[in-house]
């Protein structure tokens, strides 16, 4: 029953992080593409390491446990392990996934945003 407000709840944390970059400028779009992207490769790493080392106490405790809570404990930790994992898969993509949001976003503007996608993919790389 709580986990169909998941799908809420990460709306409602995207549409936080979008309101952080209202601009109206197209480097300033470059600009907080970058951000937002370098915040995500910096963070996600962290908490996948977190989700890790949490997926193996659980899986721990459940071992002293009776079997239906061991049973319970070895799902939750493979949850969390394979969240971890996409997690980890989804930091590591994050300059492409910008490359692609900039190029269609800024590259349609007809301006010449080369400058300012390779700018924020710098920001996003480090």
């Amino acid at each position: 029953m709580k986990t169909r407000w998941l799908p809420v709840r990460l709306i409602s944390v995207f549409i936080a992080l979008l309101s952080f970059s209202l601009v109206t400028s197209a480097s300033g779009i470059a600009e907080q593409l970058g951000e937002i992207c370098g915040t995500i490769v910096s963070v996600v790493p962290i908490v996948a390491l977190l989700m890790f080392i949490t997926a193996g106490l659980v899986y721990a405790g459940g071992q002293i446990m009776g079997a239906e809570t061991r049973s319970r404990a070895n799902v939750w930790s493979s949850a969390m392990l394979v969240g971890g994992m996409i997690g980890l898969i989804l930091a590591a993509s994050a300059p492409y996934f910008l490359q692609i949001f900039a190029r269609a976003s800024l590259g349609t503007t007809g301006m010449g945003m080369e400058s300012q996608i390779a700018e924020a993919i710098s920001l996003c790389s480090g």
